[in-house]
């Protein structure tokens, strides 16, 4: 029974030290993104090249791709569901729209030179 309760215990122990760490890397993560103005430059470039003005929004894919480079590997898709997120918030999109948003958000990794992972986020939809 004591071998029991000390496992349980440990269990116990390991949940709440590992919800901690993930509650303390969400902390972290919107940190770093208020740091880089919510990924400002990204939401310019995502709102522009979803809604086919491409001259516009290549000029601002530099800065994102440097805002995501700023943040943590890890908080970098978090970010960008954030800013289509706040994009969503800001406007009145269809669905339609809306999907072409997290579709050109989950592509920008790919076309960040100097980001090397991830190079591709899964973004609901």
């Amino acid at each position: 029974m004591a071998k029991l309760a000390l496992l349980v215990a440990t269990f116990a122990l390991a949940f709440f030290v590992v919800n901690a760490s993930i509650y303390r890397h969400k902390d972290s993560c919107q940190q770093q993104i208020r740091e880089e103005d919510n990924l400002r430059y990204c939401q310019r470039y995502i709102e522009n090249e979803s809604s086919s003005r491409y001259n516009r929004a290549d000029r601002h894919l530099e800065s994102c791709c440097q805002q995501l480079e700023n943040l943590e590997r890890d908080c970098r898709c978090d970010g960008l569901e954030q800013a289509v997120r706040q994009q969503l918030e800001e406007g009145d999109w269809e669905r339609e729209e809306a999907q072409e948003l997290y579709k050109v958000a989950e592509k920008i990794l790919q076309r960040c030179d100097n980001v090397e992972e991830p190079r591709r986020c899964d973004l609901p939809s």
